[in-house]
């Protein structure tokens, strides 16, 4: 008799953080069939934007819908955990949320523990969306011996924060206790700094578009230049026609998904030979 898989899900649960003192949401998608064996998966962990959450990544666009095809399609199948990083640009604040050190000491082991997740970096990817994307790049140069690949889709990497910007005085993730936002703080955190670690251990995928509003194309072309300067494998990906929203998210994370896939494929297939 034909073994019939069972179909993907997504599972939304939380799990306790001691660092943040909260039951932490958090949105995860278990591929065909992950019921139906003891196989291991690779894991990518993706994150949201600002003002968004842990679901926004399934229901402003049907990420499950996305990986199943794209999942069929490849042959590889992976865990994608979906995070909740409130406002933070997921950095430990210094008047505010320790959220860095939450997801690394807390939420990764958890989902590490919980899930049946392949070991090692090469089978860890991280992406995210605007803030999503420059936590993601920040986590992946920090942390290459957890996360091997990075997908950053419109990433909020800014080289100068205009004074007159809006968000400035809304924002607290950088503030220095005196002001919301401090350049000085913003401009220490920044994931350039931590490029050196990232050489020879882990590869990126960027994608925005010549018409951001919000984050302006020079300044990720700028962070991607760096990047493949100091032999850190980079593909970027520019689109002409869409600012910075989920009209043109709609249209990138699935390549970025398809971009994860192929990654942790290449080192499957390798192994396999």
């Amino acid at each position: 008799m034909e073994m019939i898989m069972t179909k993907s899900q997504v599972v939304t649960t939380t799990v306790y953080s001691p660092i943040l003192g909260i039951d932490w949401n958090y949105d995860a998608y278990l591929p065909a069939g992950y019921n139906d064996s003891d196989q291991q998966y690779p894991v990518l962990f993706m994150l949201h934007g600002l003002y968004g959450n842990h679901r926004n990544l399934l229901e402003r666009i049907d990420s499950q819908a996305i990986l199943d095809e794209l999942i069929e399609t490849t042959g590889q199948a992976l865990i994608v955990i979906f995070v909740d990083g409130f406002n933070s640009f997921y950095i430990n604040a210094r008047h505010g949320m320790a959220m860095e050190d939450a997801v690394m000491h807390d939420l990764v082991p958890a989902m590490l523990s919980r899930y049946r997740i392949q070991p090692g970096a090469s089978n860890h990817a991280i992406g995210g969306i605007s803030m999503g994307g420059y936590g993601a790049a920040r986590f992946a140069l920090r942390y290459p011996d957890v996360f091997a690949h990075a997908a950053l889709i419109s990433p909020a990497i800014w080289e100068h924060v205009a004074s007159e910007w809006p968000l400035r005085q809304q924002l607290h993730p950088f503030t220095d206790g005196c002001q919301n936002w401090s350049d000085r703080i913003y401009n220490a955190l920044l994931p350039i700094h931590d490029i050196h670690h990232g050489r020879g251990a882990v590869d990126f995928y960027v994608a925005t578009s010549a018409g951001d509003q919000t984050v302006p194309v020079h300044d990720i072309r700028d962070f991607v230049t760096v990047l493949q300067q100091v032999g850190i494998p980079t593909v970027y990906v520019q689109d002409q026609d869409y600012d910075h929203g989920w009209d043109y998210w709609r249209e990138a994370v699935p390549p970025a998904y398809h971009w994860v896939l192929k990654k942790v494929g290449q080192r499957h297939a390798a192994l396999a030979h």
